[in-house]
């Protein structure tokens, strides 16, 4: 399948990106959980994959459970919920199926501020349909699907609820 051309990103929405995962490494540097945070320029893919995976913004190694990958956003919550750009979650997909990794998308309010963020668990896309929005095809999560989360608490807890939150094939 051709790639289709990035799009450039905003300055704007670049710095607000990059203040989304500074608050989140912060807050897996308060808990002493080890983590890596994955450059994200091409060249760190395989040529023959360039186009075919997204990298996730950090991989965590989480005790007795072992490696999960969180997608950090500066999400803005819309009536509807977050939307996402279904290229991207087929890419993020595509990485958790090599991988053998559970990827969660950590979205963070894009202004900084107190409001809560919200995890979303990839396989939690898996009934969603795709809605086209301008040019490009998205995928919409209510807000009541998706798990409050507060940087306040404990990173482990929040990830315990996590768990627990459904998944699709009712496992």
């Amino acid at each position: 399948m051709p790639r289709r051309p990035r799009q450039p990103i905003a300055p704007a929405d670049a710095a607000k990106g990059e203040a989304a995962e500074l608050a989140f490494r912060q807050w897996l540097d308060a808990a002493v959980l080890p983590h890596i945070y994955v450059e994200q320029s091409p060249l760190t893919v395989p040529e023959p994959l360039r186009g075919q995976i997204k990298r996730p913004d950090y991989i965590v190694g989480i005790p007795g459970v072992g490696m999960v990958a969180f997608d950090v956003k500066a999400k803005t919550i819309y009536p509807e919920g977050l939307i996402f750009d279904l290229g991207e979650v087929r890419k993020l997909r595509n990485f958790a199926r090599l991988f053998h990794c559970t990827v969660y998308f950590a979205c963070l309010n894009p202004e900084g501020g107190e409001r809560p963020g919200y995890w979303i668990r990839l396989d939690q896309f898996d009934d969603v349909p795709a809605v086209r929005r301008g040019k490009v095809l998205t995928l919409c999560m209510p807000i009541e699907r998706a798990l409050l989360v507060s940087m306040d608490e404990p990173f482990y807890s929040a990830f315990v609820r996590a768990v627990a939150l459904p998944s699709q094939d009712g496992l």
